[in-house]
């Protein structure tokens, strides 16, 4: 029997265009991310690259490439109350969360202006 459960439409959107090399890219990308308060990891990663002005693969790979040595993690240790820290480098920052195991997962990245 064929699998036929849907696919998600926002990664549907996410890899449409793009050839075999960068979709597994991106499938790769999104493993690193948590869905926060979307339905789906695809429709936050598709929304926060649209509204920060990124295309998709270039907003996945610059949250991919963020290095948190050198950063300044908020807070230093532990979490927020919203059980997230933020690493800000230069105008960069991530959010993470940690996942059931303890491990950060993103839920956004950006830059602000300076």
């Amino acid at each position: 029997m064929q699998d036929e459960s849907p696919i998600d439409p926002y990664l549907a959107q996410i890899i449409e265009g793009h050839t075999d090399t960068e979709v597994a890219e991106l499938l790769n990308y999104l493993k690193e991310w948590e869905a926060g308060t979307y339905s789906s990891i695809a429709q936050s990663v598709l929304d926060h690259a649209q509204r920060k002005g990124f295309t998709i693969l270039r907003y996945l790979r610059k949250a991919h490439n963020f290095n948190k040595k050198g950063s300044i993690r908020v807070p230093r240790s532990g979490y927020r109350q919203d059980d997230s820290a933020v690493y800000r480098k230069g105008t960069e920052f991530l959010i993470v969360p940690p996942d059931q195991y303890g491990i950060e997962k993103i839920v956004t990245y950006g830059t602000n202006e300076e």
